[in-house]
């Protein structure tokens, strides 16, 4: 076993529970610890709370000790929860989660729920920067008439994306394209895309186990051009999208005014704004002629 663990090799859910805060109450909130702990060993072990009320002297396989320890000292270094038990939950549905992509927000559940509410029929929609595929993925799942295309740079994070489309039942199809230089000439309806936005200058707001764990490409954007990915886009998606066809950003609260001017002055028309769930102005809708 690690470090924690001169622990005897027998060890019940009641024991693993008080091992579990004695050695993380100093570093996590106790309302977040509880709910941690409980997605550990349903996790693991396949014991949700109920049972684990029901039977808290349930006496732990010995070959399952190691890996719960294992959690334990992942989350003493700052790894976040989902990464843990290599899964997250995103409108409803189930995903596999690496290094390789970023946690899903419930930011991007509310960007999802705005293409939704259009209810598109019969269209073409792409994905930029999928990631784990949590915006493709959900978009195939609610809308079963449309055809759904997720991009991201290489195949160790297209392989979560195809992964999570498998385990979730859905139909999408998902390629190799680099935003910076996007050779694709195929035309859709819709285009949507939550691209890196965080400047560096905002790192030092960023939570230890963010900025130690998650992909920095992913997430940050140089300083000194904080719109590149937007401007990127927004040019491709004026030589493909159809005519009459939107684009949906998830953006920058501090950009709001800057992507609405770029769209604007590349012809877009109909600019909406929508804020998030903490009323901050997090997602942009346009469309072009």
């Amino acid at each position: 076993m690690s470090s924690l663990d001169d622990k005897k090799n027998i060890m019940t859910l009641l024991e693993y529970h008080d091992l579990f805060f004695k050695s993380l109450k100093s570093k996590i909130d106790t309302n977040e610890l509880g709910e941690f702990f409980f997605w550990i060993i349903e996790h693991t072990l396949g014991i949700n709370r109920i049972n684990y009320m029901l039977n808290p002297q349930y006496l732990i396989n010995i070959y399952k000790i190691p890996s719960l320890i294992n959690s334990i000292n992942q989350l003493k270094n700052d790894m976040p929860i989902q990464y843990v038990v290599g899964q997250t939950e995103f409108m409803g549905m189930k995903y596999f989660l690496n290094l390789e992509v970023l946690i899903p927000r419930p930011e991007t559940e509310e960007l999802v729920s705005w293409v939704l509410v259009s209810n598109p029929k019969n269209q073409k929609i792409l994905d930029i920067g999928t990631g784990s595929g949590c915006i493709a993925i959900s978009l195939a799942k609610f809308l079963k008439s449309c055809e759904i295309t997720g991009w991201d740079l290489n195949n160790k994070i297209l392989n979560v994306a195809r992964k999570n489309a498998e385990s979730n039942n859905v139909d999408v199809s998902f390629e190799i394209q680099d935003i910076k230089s996007i050779t694709s000439k195929e035309k859709f309806d819709v285009i949507v895309s939550n691209p890196p936005y965080i400047t560096l200058r905002e790192k030092q707001f960023i939570k230890k186990n963010v900025l130690l764990h998650e992909p920095h490409k992913a997430l940050f954007v140089y300083d000194k051009d904080p719109l590149f990915f937007y401007k990127k886009i927004i040019s491709f998606a004026l030589s493909s999208l159809k005519k009459n066809g939107s684009i949906y950003f998830e953006i920058n609260e501090m950009f709001l005014e800057d992507v609405t001017k770029l769209l604007n002055n590349r012809g877009f028309y109909d600019i909406e704004h929508k804020k998030d769930f903490r009323s901050k102005n997090r997602m942009v809708k346009a469309f072009i002629q």
